[in-house]
């Protein structure tokens, strides 16, 4: 459920809006965008989830199972530490500014993919027995 105060679409997702606060035609292009590539990520057959949230945890959008109701506010906040423990790993060993650009962890029965961005964090799920 979105924070209080936070508009929503009536699917229940969070818009992305305009510089001031309202939706935009260059926001309304970013929707169609984000909404176009979770289906072309979610038509994958081996794909079981599809996620974007913010940095800070909350789900912006998301597809597939997985990720409905407590699922996917556990997935969020483990892939949150997940992100922010790694890149703080590679701070104290790397002097120099490296950025954590994509990470891919395999389980037995998952493969989590994520890409990570300043603002948002790209999770998709996928059965690798597939």
């Amino acid at each position: 459920m979105p924070s209080q105060g936070v508009s929503t679409e009536p699917n229940g997702a969070i818009p992305l809006l305009g510089p001031n606060g309202t939706p935009s035609a260059s926001a309304a292009t970013a929707n169609l965008e984000v909404e176009i590539t979770i289906e072309r990520l979610s038509a994958h057959k081996n794909v079981r989830g599809v996620m974007i949230c913010s940095r800070e945890g909350p789900i912006i959008r998301h597809a597939g199972a997985v990720f409905d109701g407590e699922s996917g506010k556990k997935y969020a906040a483990v892939v949150k530490r997940i992100v922010d423990s790694v890149v703080l790993g590679l701070e104290e060993v790397n002097e120099s500014n490296d950025e954590l650009k994509f990470m891919r962890i395999r389980t037995k029965r998952h493969e989590i993919m994520i890409s990570p961005d300043e603002r948002y964090l790209l999770v998709v799920i996928q059965d690798p027995s597939l």
